[in-house]
C-alpha cells in the first residue's frame, strides 16, 4: 500500500485541475511568496503541488506531507480518508479522490496549511533556484558571503581540468585562436548558499537523497559545477531550460552525468587531463536541479520568469534583475503573473 501513497493525491489534484479549468475557482486557494506582506508572486497551489508530486525524485514523502496537511482542514471525512494508512486502502485510487473533493466542495474548513505548504515549496525551491540575483527571501543564515569571482575563477580552473577546455553543449573552445570565455555553472545556485529553508526544501523534495550537509559541502565543488559558454549558461541557469540526468555507469565503479540534448544524444563529463584526480558532478545534485526544472515548467511559473526577463531584454535594463529586487517592480511583475497564470 505504501508505494501507491502518491497515486492518491495525485488523482485528487488532477480533479482539482478538471474544476479549475472549467470553473477557474482555486480548490486549495493561491500559492504566494513568503516572507513578504505583499506577494507580487502568486501560482494555483493545487498546480504547484501537482507538479511536485509529478516530478520530485521522491513522491513518496511530497505525498505524505501534502495529504498530511491535508487532514488538518477540520472536516471530518477529509481527516479520516487523509489517513493513508487506514481508510484510504480500502478504496479505489479514483473513487478516494471523488469523495474527498466532493467532502471539500462541501466543507472546504481550513485549507490554509495546504496553500501553505505550496507557498514554502513555491519561495524556497521554485523562486530560489531561479534567482540568481542572491538570497532575498528573508532566512536564517549560516555562513558569511565568501569571494564568488574568487570561487569562480577556481571553479573554472578545476572543471577544466577535468572536462577539457570546450563548453559540453556547444562544442565551442574556451582557448585561441577561435574561442568563447568560459562562465563556470553552478548546478544547485550558489545563490542558496545562506538559505537554510531551501535546504530543508531540497531534502524533503529529494526524500533525503540529499541532505543540508551535503548541500553545504558540495555548493563551491567541482561535484556541483561545468563550465559554459554564454548562451548555454544562461539558458540553465537564468531560464532553467535545460537540465542534467545523471545516469550510473560501470565504468571503475564511478558514476557518469550527462545530459540530453535530444533522444539518443550524451554529452559526458571526465574528458580532460585531470578527470581522475577531480570529482565529477553530483549525480543527486545533477537530477535534483532537473526536477525542480521541471516543477517550474508544469506549475506555469517559468512561463512568467521567461515573459518577465524579455520583456526586460526588450526594454535595455543595463541593472541586475531578481524576482523580489529592488529592480523589479511590484505592480509590474502582479500585471504579468494575473495575465499569464489566474
Amino acid at each position: 500500500m505504501e508505494s501507491e501513497v502518491p497515486s492518491y493525491p495525485l488523482a485528487l489534484l488532477n480533479l482539482m485541475e478538471e474544476g479549475y479549468v472549467s470553473s477557474r475557482e482555486l480548490p486549495l486557494g493561491i500559492a504566494t511568496r513568503c516572507g513578504v506582506e505583499s506577494s507580487m508572486f502568486n501560482l494555483p497551489a493545487h498546480r504547484l503541488l501537482k507538479a511536485l508530486l509529478t516530478h520530485s525524485p521522491s513522491p513518496k514523502t511530497i505525498a505524505k506531507e501534502f495529504l498530511r496537511e491535508l487532514g488538518k482542514c477540520g472536516n471530518p471525512l477529509v481527516e479520516t480518508l487523509g489517513d493513508v494508512y487506514s481508510e484510504v486502502s480500502t478504496l479505489a485510487v479514483d473513487d478516494w479522490a471523488a469523495i474527498v473533493l466532493q467532502g471539500l466542495q462541501e466543507n472546504a474548513g481550513d485549507i490554509s496549511t495546504v496553500t501553505q505548504l505550496a507557498s514554502h515549496y513555491l519561495t524556497h525551491l521554485v523562486i530560489a533556484f531561479r534567482n540568481p540575483g542572491g538570497p532575498k527571501t528573508p532566512q536564517d543564515t549560516v555562513h558569511p558571503t565568501p569571494n564568488h569571482r574568487r570561487i569562480e575563477e577556481v571553479g573554472e580552473l578545476l572543471v577544466m581540468l577535468r572536462d577539457g577546455d570546450y563548453c559540453l553543449l556547444t562544442g565551442l573552445c574556451f582557448f585561441p585562436p577561435t574561442f568563447v570565455p568560459a562562465r563556470c555553472a553552478h548546478i544547485i545556485p550558489f545563490s542558496i548558499r545562506s538559505k537554510t529553508r531551501t535546504f530543508s526544501a531540497i531534502e524533503t523534495f529529494s526524500g533525503f537523497a540529499l541532505d543540508a550537509e551535503a548541500i553545504q559541502n558540495h555548493l563551491n565543488h567541482p561535484r556541483n559545477v561545468l563550465n559554459l559558454e554564454s548562451n548555454a549558461h544562461d539558458m540553465m541557469d537564468k531560464h532553467m531550460g535545460w537540465g542534467i540526468e545523471a545516469i550510473s555507469s560501470d565504468d571503475q565503479d564511478r558514476l557518469s552525468a550527462t545530459t540530453r540534448l535530444k533522444d539518443g544524444d550524451e554529452i559526458h563529463f571526465g574528458a580532460g587531463i585531470g578527470s581522475h584526480q577531480i570529482a565529477l558532478p553530483d549525480p543527486r545534485i545533477c537530477n535534483i536541479h532537473l526536477a525542480v526544472c521541471r516543477v517550474s515548467y508544469a506549475c506555469g511559473a517559468s512561463e512568467v520568469f521567461d515573459q518577465f526577463l524579455d520583456d526586460e531584454d526588450d526594454e535595455g535594463y543595463q541593472v541586475p534583475v531578481y524576482f523580489g529586487g529592488p529592480f523589479v517592480s511590484d505592480n509590474i511583475l502582479m500585471r504579468k503573473l494575473e495575465t499569464l497564470l489566474l
